[in-house]
């Protein structure tokens, strides 16, 4: 009785590539189109917030202005002026964050007019600036400011005036660069050794 005898080798399967020959192509063009386009609307919506700041350190005059009243606001409730310290040390809020704490400064421009302007930035726990500094003086801040528009201002030493904008903006120009990489490698055939 003969049985039949197995070799050791077997057989490589017919549609299998030459090792030689291997090539991969990473295709997914449309998602990597997608990719593309969020990275630039996350840029475009980044520089957005980024650029009026920006414009105003750049090209805006500057002044010291001086805090005159900080504003405490609640939807549904009136506002709230304090103009001392010494009222608004019992006015913070460590557990309703519901509250936002407005600084307002006034500066004078190179006309001699006085400008009174409230900051854009607000924070709920309390306010961003003293009404005085540690010797008694009413707190001074450096401010730029367009000088066609005195409203228009920013305040350069607030991180917030920078971070969140900048990060956004920084994210998209990542994710558009990345997208363009991996778009430009999509259909090309990338040799496997």
């Amino acid at each position: 009785m003969n049985t039949p005898t197995h070799s050791s080798e077997s057989p490589e399967p017919k549609d299998a590539p030459d090792a030689l020959d291997a090539h991969y192509t990473p295709r997914h063009v449309k998602r990597k189109i997608a990719m593309v386009i969020l990275g630039l609307c996350v840029f475009a919506y980044g520089w957005s917030q980024l650029w009026p700041p920006l414009s105003i350190f750049l090209a805006g005059n500057h002044a010291l202005a001086e805090a005159t009243q900080v504003i405490k606001t609640k939807p549904g409730l009136p506002d709230q002026v304090f103009t001392n310290d010494v009222g608004l040390s019992g006015a913070t809020e460590s557990h309703d964050r519901s509250y936002v704490f407005w600084n307002e400064f006034k500066f004078v421009t190179p006309d001699k007019k006085e400008r009174e302007i409230r900051l854009d930035i607000g924070s709920h726990i309390k306010p961003l600036f003293p009404l005085l500094d540690e010797d008694g003086l009413p707190t001074t801040v450096q401010i730029y400011y367009d000088p066609k528009n005195p409203d228009r201002t920013c305040v350069p030493s607030l991180l917030s005036t920078w971070f969140a904008p900048g990060l956004i903006t920084f994210m998209g120009a990542v994710c558009f660069l990345f997208g363009c990489l991996i778009l430009y490698n999509a259909r090309r055939k990338i040799e496997i050794n």
